[in-house]
């Protein structure tokens, strides 16, 4: 599981740590798996064909594995970024493997009716408030589904939907 390492490493060094880092949750590994595997039949494709039939795979991929269950519960990732709304309500974006991300909505209007955004007196706004871009954390999110763009985007770098219930920073006691 490459891409599992490879978050495990980032963590260790953004954490300056040399020790090894909380595995990630068997769910986190198998999704990541999938969309590996799905990144390897889309580099070797030979035609835009073949590329949709790889996005298409990913999808459905997905979709089975989640189930009834579009939960991520205790993943572990790397706070990229938050931004902030004119109304003060708050984005989220977390790295799970290199180039997968999951996000809230950037903002109210893409939100509308989704509920994503981290209100101003939510307590996970003061957990954004704490955190600095490259922190490993540790979140819990309801996937709600995935940023529709091109199959490149999709398959090279997947940007799913969440709606956070959970967020905090992984503590150095925890590793």
């Amino acid at each position: 599981m490459r891409f599992s390492v490879v978050v495990l490493v980032a963590l260790g060094l953004l954490a300056g740590q040399a020790r090894a880092d909380p595995p990630l949750p068997q769910r986190e590994r198998e999704f990541i798996a999938i969309i590996e595997k799905a990144r390897k039949e889309y580099a070797v494709s030979k035609s835009a064909s073949a590329r949709q039939s790889a996005r298409l795979a990913l999808q459905i991929s997905t979709h089975q594995f989640m189930g009834l269950t579009h939960r991520a519960d205790d993943w572990v990732g790397v706070y990229k970024v938050s931004n902030r709304a004119d109304n003060g309500d708050r984005s989220i974006e977390i790295e799970i493997a290199p180039d997968v991300t999951l996000a809230t909505w950037d903002n109210p209007v893409a939100d509308n009716g989704a509920d994503t955004l981290v209100k101003p007196s939510a307590p996970m706004a003061n957990v954004l408030d704490g955190l600095t871009i490259g922190a490993p954390v540790v979140f819990s999110a309801n996937i709600i589904g995935s940023l529709i763009s091109s199959d490149d985007d999709m398959i090279r770098r997947p940007r799913l939907i969440a709606s956070f219930s959970k967020l905090k920073k992984l503590s150095d006691d925890a590793r």
